[in-house]
């Protein structure tokens, strides 16, 4: 008796710990877009693009707290004329969101909302200058930008559950800069961005039991 006893303790124990894995998940998420500068004019569409890492902790049902840690293209591009502007700034960004989840604990497809600081560590990038003939000059992004961006980012999205602690993420994405970025002392240029990301998360496991 006390050797049935003891197994289904363990064997309860066992099953709280596998549904502890949904409350905690990390995985890859890549995503494009569009980037441009607050203050400008003549814009262009300037690519953009970001891949990384993001870790979510949902607290409850129905709230999350997600980190991510991504390098990200931002920028802008101008026209005036024939001449061209384009400048491309490479950056190390992590992104901290609160997330609330639509809908109830185990249905497939959750749809989001999230908004939170972003924070941007420049690693690199160029100016390019360029006409009908060509390239006309290039110079280092860190010779005219400022080394580090702080701003706010909000989304919208879905987590939808591929397999048992898998799920497939969609989110439109937007981000408004709050910082100057520019060193010229009479110019204030702000980064903009919007675009989609995706991504896969894996449940890595927690120690509560409620999950997104």
């Amino acid at each position: 008796m006390k050797r049935q006893l003891l197994g289904m303790i363990v064997s309860m124990i066992g099953l709280s710990a596998v549904a502890q894995k949904q409350n905690l998940s990390f995985g890859p998420t890549a995503g494009f877009g569009h980037a441009w500068m607050s203050n400008t004019t003549n814009g262009k569409y300037k690519p953009a693009g970001n891949v990384g890492v993001s870790l979510l902790y949902s607290a409850s049902p129905h709230i999350g707290f997600g980190a991510d840690l991504k390098f990200s293209i931002e920028g802008n591009k101008t026209q005036t004329g024939i001449r061209e502007v384009e400048n491309t700034l490479n950056y190390v960004r992590v992104p901290l969101k609160v997330i609330y989840f639509f809908g109830e604990y185990g249905d497939r497809m959750r749809p989001k909302l999230a908004v939170g600081p972003s924070f941007g560590f420049l690693v690199g990038g160029n100016r390019e200058i360029s006409d009908n003939d060509g390239l006309v000059s290039k110079v280092d992004a860190k010779d005219i930008y400022k080394g580090f961006d702080a701003g706010i980012g909000a989304l919208a999205g879905l987590n939808y559950r591929l397999i048992k602690n898998t799920w497939f993420v969609a989110e439109v994405n937007y981000y408004n800069g709050l910082t100057n970025i520019n060193q010229v002392a009479n110019l204030n240029n702000k980064n903009r961005n919007i675009g989609l990301n995706i991504g896969v998360n894996f449940g890595i496991g927690t120690a509560t039991k409620t999950s997104n």
